[in-house]
């Protein structure tokens, strides 16, 4: 059975007009997604379903948290995400995609949105992300590494006699 079957929309059944549906996106929803980036999740999904007699309008509104690393200190954190994201459907002979249009045909009963959520998900993950994005702080310990005091101090405690001070001690002699 596909684990997705739940985000597999009637379309066939639908009358004209605006459609709302909710859905909850868990660990499980991305396991479906061979090699994703995100593991783990707890968000929610609310869909605005327009239906017109010539194309469907889609708003997506996705909101809760991404399990990632921190970019600075490599811990991981809740993430939280919002995002809006809107698509077109529209009707042609092949099917295919555009930007932001989706073209399907008449016949076609179901429409899947999950891989769409999927994609609007990831889209919304900033590229660097941070504890700050979370009103956190970063692992104190890991930060003592970065700071500018501790680089400058190590290269002090790196300092013992090497091999080739002893060598030049004998030469001398």
């Amino acid at each position: 059975m596909d684990p997705l079957i739940s985000y597999s929309l009637p379309i066939s059944g639908l009358r004209d007009g605006l459609h709302q549906f909710d859905f909850q996106i868990d660990d499980k929803f991305f396991e479906t997604f061979e090699a994703s980036a995100i593991q783990r999740g707890d968000l929610k999904v609310h869909l605005e379903f327009d239906k017109h007699p010539s194309f469907y309008a889609l708003d997506f509104q996705i909101e809760g948290t991404v399990w990632k690393e921190c970019d600075r200190c490599l811990e991981p954190f809740d993430l939280p995400l919002y995002a809006e994201n809107s698509l077109k459907v529209k009707f042609d002979e092949v099917e295919r995609e555009e930007a932001d249009v989706v073209y399907i045909t008449r016949e076609r009963k179901k429409l899947n949105v999950a891989r769409f959520i999927y994609e609007f998900i990831h889209l919304a993950i900033p590229m660097s992300t941070t504890h700050d994005m979370a009103d956190q702080d970063c692992d104190p310990d890991f930060l003592g590494f970065l700071t500018p005091e501790a680089q400058e101090a190590e290269p002090e405690k790196q300092e013992k006699p090497s091999v080739w001070d002893a060598l030049k001690k004998l030469k001398d002699q």
